[in-house]
């Protein structure tokens, strides 16, 4: 079979592999699509020497069931499927509670830029019919969104604000309109990716490299501020600078985005205004079900559209484009990129 390999910074290509074997909890699955996430970008845009190749990954995927295991009964050949790309210990205290994206030994299984893969069968959900092979395999996103969203508790009365126009961000708004927010707002930098949040529910979208964000946020709240700010962005932005001044009082941050470095904050400002900074990583479950579980339901009932957010396609010959496309942004217009094996 045939998978994307990293042979350096920038540089991708693909091989001819072995096909994997499969044990008695494992699915053998033929990927259908394969999004291209941000942590898969890490590597393709340092520079630093020197190159270790290596498979190119791909935790972002949907697929068709291939072969099962012996002990595999909740899943058979030709089922198409989305994969759940977290994986814990399964013992220790925290993924005991279903609390797994907490384990300390948590793994994030790929294999979706490769032509087969194989996966735990508790990682493994059946996809109905209405939902598409390209469309599931962003549920990732959306996931991310539902845990965001269950873990800021937004409200009927709320307004709340996404920082970061990827499909993160873009998943995050639309979950928080579907969770029942009144006022749903994004904001980021690029045009393309903000006219797909309008066109799948945003209220209000702000490009703050043309106008202020804070006093964007401000003018539409009343000077209030907004109640629940969704920070997606990450790395060494200063959108938790940003989300720290257009909070209101009793107001609610939640964090997504991994920072590289730390972001200054007016923790005065916080102190004063009793505002609540929340931290959402990854996802697990929610009430006893599967965060993922509910992205599914989610994106099968049309709370959550993903197709909007898929802008760019490639064949896996072309791996190397789909991450320079993903990676430049301003040149490309992309929003989610996606991997077809």
């Amino acid at each position: 079979m045939r998978v994307g390999m990293v042979y350096g910074p920038q540089k991708l290509g693909v091989e001819e592999v072995e096909m994997p074997s499969v044990g008695p909890r494992d699915v053998l699955v033929r990927v259908k699509a394969a999004g291209i996430c941000g942590s898969d970008l890490h590597y393709h845009r340092r520079s630093e020497n020197p190159p270790v190749r290596r498979r190119a990954g791909g935790h972002e995927l949907s697929g068709e069931v291939v072969e099962v295991g012996a002990e595999v009964a909740h899943v058979s050949p030709g089922d198409r499927i989305g994969i759940e790309p977290l994986a814990g210990c399964g013992s220790c205290r925290f993924c005991r509670a279903g609390n797994y994206h907490l384990c300390h030994s948590l793994t994030h299984p790929g294999g979706g830029f490769g032509e087969y893969t194989v996966a735990d069968a508790e990682n493994i959900f059946k996809l109905p019919d209405s939902i598409s092979d390209e469309a599931a395999s962003i549920l990732d996103c959306i996931a991310v969104g539902v845990h965001a969203v269950q873990r800021a508790k937004t409200e009927a009365t709320d307004t709340a604000v996404v920082l970061g126009d990827a499909a993160i961000g873009i998943s995050t708004m639309q979950v928080a309109k579907a969770n029942g927010a009144r006022r749903v707002g994004i904001i980021g930098h690029h045009d393309a990716a903000l006219e797909i949040a309008r066109s799948v529910g945003a209220d209000f979208a702000i490009n703050s490299k043309n106008e202020s964000a804070v006093e964007a946020v401000m003018d539409y709240t009343n000077s209030d501020g907004a109640d629940v700010i969704y920070e997606s962005v990450g790395g060494n932005s200063t959108s938790l600078t940003e989300a720290t001044q257009m909070v209101r009082p009793g107001g609610i941050i939640t964090v997504i985005g991994s920072f590289t470095s730390t972001p200054p904050i007016d923790l005065r400002r916080l102190l004063r205004y009793e505002a609540d900074v929340r931290f959402a990583w990854s996802y697990a479950m929610w009430d006893g079900i599967p965060e993922f579980q509910i992205s599914i339901d989610m994106l099968a009932d049309g709370r959550v559209n993903s197709e909007a957010m898929i802008t760019h396609r490639y064949p896996l010959d072309q791996i190397q484009q789909a991450f320079d496309a993903a990676l430049d942004k301003y040149a490309s217009g992309a929003v989610k990129v996606l991997v077809i094996p």
